[in-house]
C-alpha cells in the first residue's frame, strides 16, 4: 500500500468552508478513483483552518495517476479557500492495524 498526505492552510476564517469541499467535493472523486482505499482527514484541535489529508492506494501508481489526472480537478476546488500552496508528501505504508484486522474478517 501507499500514502500521500497533503497538508492544506486556509485563508483565515476559511477553515468550515475548507473542510465543507473536501467532504462535498472531494472525498467523492477520491472514492471513485482506481486503487483508492481510504480517506483519513486531520483537523488540529487549536488550529481550525490547518488541514491534512491522507489518502491510502492499493500502489503509487494509483496514487500518481489520481494526482496526475483527477487530482487537478479536486485541487481547484481548494484553490480559492488556501492561504498557500498546498503541501504533499508520499509514504509506503509499512503496516496497518486497520487493514490487517479487515483482511482477517474477509478470510
Amino acid at each position: 500500500m501507499f500514502a500521500r498526505m497533503i497538508q492544506l492552510t486556509a485563508k483565515p476564517g476559511q477553515g468550515k468552508e475548507l473542510h465543507k469541499a473536501r467532504i462535498d467535493r472531494s472525498l467523492p472523486v477520491l472514492k471513485q478513483q482506481p486503487g483508492f482505499i481510504d480517506g483519513i482527514a486531520l483537523i488540529p484541535e487549536t488550529e481550525q483552518d490547518q488541514f491534512v489529508g491522507i489518502s491510502i492506494w492499493k500502489s503509487k501508481s494509483d496514487a500518481d495517476d489520481f494526482m496526475n489526472g483527477q487530482g487537478q480537478q479536486v485541487a481547484g476546488f481548494y484553490k480559492p479557500l488556501l492561504r498557500a500552496e498546498p503541501t504533499f508528501r508520499s509514504f509506503n505504508v509499512e503496516h496497518s492495524t486497520i487493514h490487517e484486522t479487515a483482511s482477517r474478517a474477509a478470510s
